[in-house]
């Protein structure tokens, strides 16, 4: 893979990016944009992309707000943190590492609400999303789940809040059984090597994230909530959901499946939260055929709006 890292700046955020394989850019195709989950980083997808993007595609990664190498603005507080806020500042950051190109949104867990959110305001450049184990509440379940209620206790919370983080960013061991619990299938998540790479991958960041940055965010995470805007999607959305979500209940998943017009959602049977690592064959295989169904869709619109154009351009000429 050909990295380019970089920061863009959004709200007073700077955004961490990576982006790959550029020489590989195709305009006429919409760009695959990777939002990652709480406690991971921008570094997440280098090995959670399907095994042809590694050398065959190009495509970018966008941090979360608040995940280091992210920064946060002087004064960034837990009331900043709601659904607008949310949109406010990752279109921004996407606007200033595409421009006008048109992408589509991959995203894990936090990074699927982020899809979902930027789908629900209708995001200019946005063309599809697919959520993988996203949520439309910040109401979750899990180890994950007790920092975002230990967080939405306040700012007396706070010293043990960051007491936690520090104390899992310092230990491999923790951060190894800290992502195992995620799992539902922790046999095959163990036993999958993508599962060791990525934390070595995320390690460095992992160990320099600030817990005054990320207590914000998770204090306003507890907030969260989207479900009476789930209407206003109307781009293609793929909804992909384990079974056995330890984090985002499977009732979520339902509510996503049942409130999004013509969502397509895939089920990965006894899976948690982590399917890339629990199923990785099928996920694999079911994310490429999303971002081609995506794709051929978005193509088809091009076509149709440019019909109209071309008969009107071979009007004139004849006349």
């Amino acid at each position: 893979m050909k990295i380019r890292k970089g920061l863009v700046g959004s709200k007073g955020h700077h955004i961490a990016y990576l982006a790959v394989n550029e020489h590989l850019v195709c305009d006429e195709r919409p760009a695959i944009v990777f939002i990652h989950g709480v406690l991971a980083s921008v570094n997440y997808w280098r090995e959670c992309v399907p095994p042809a993007f590694r050398k065959d595609r190009a495509w970018y990664s966008l941090s979360l707000p608040a995940h280091h190498p992210s920064t946060v603005p002087t004064d960034f507080a837990p009331e900043h943190v709601n659904e607008q806020w949310f949109y406010d500042v990752m279109y921004g950051a996407l606007k200033e590492l595409l421009g006008d190109r048109k992408a589509i949104i991959v995203g894990h867990s936090t990074g699927g609400f982020s899809a979902l959110n930027l789908a629900i305001h209708q995001a200019p450049n946005v063309v599809g999303i697919v959520s993988i184990a996203g949520f439309h509440s910040g109401n979750w379940g899990g180890v994950e789940g007790l920092l975002v209620k230990l967080a939405g206790l306040g700012r007396w919370a706070e010293s043990l809040f960051a007491f936690n983080i520090r104390l899992a960013s310092k230990s491999p061991l923790i951060q190894r059984v800290f992502a195992s619990l995620l799992a539902y299938n922790r046999h095959a998540y163990r036993a999958n090597p993508i599962s060791r790479r990525m934390l070595e991958t995320i390690r460095p960041d992992v160990r320099a994230q600030n817990p005054a940055a990320l207590f914000p965010l998770f204090n306003g995470i507890s907030r969260l909530e989207i479900a009476e805007q789930l209407c206003h999607i109307n781009v293609p959305c793929y909804l992909f959901a384990g079974t056995h979500d330890p984090v985002v209940p499977a009732r979520q998943s339902l509510f996503l499946a049942g409130n999004i017009e013509r969502a397509k959602t895939i089920i990965f049977r006894n899976v948690g939260h982590m399917p890339f690592m629990e199923d990785a064959e099928a996920y694999m295989a079911a994310l490429e055929r999303a971002l081609d169904d995506i794709e051929a869709h978005d193509r088809a619109i091009r076509l149709r709006s440019a019909e109209p154009y071309k008969k009107g351009t071979l009007h004139h000429e004849l006349n």
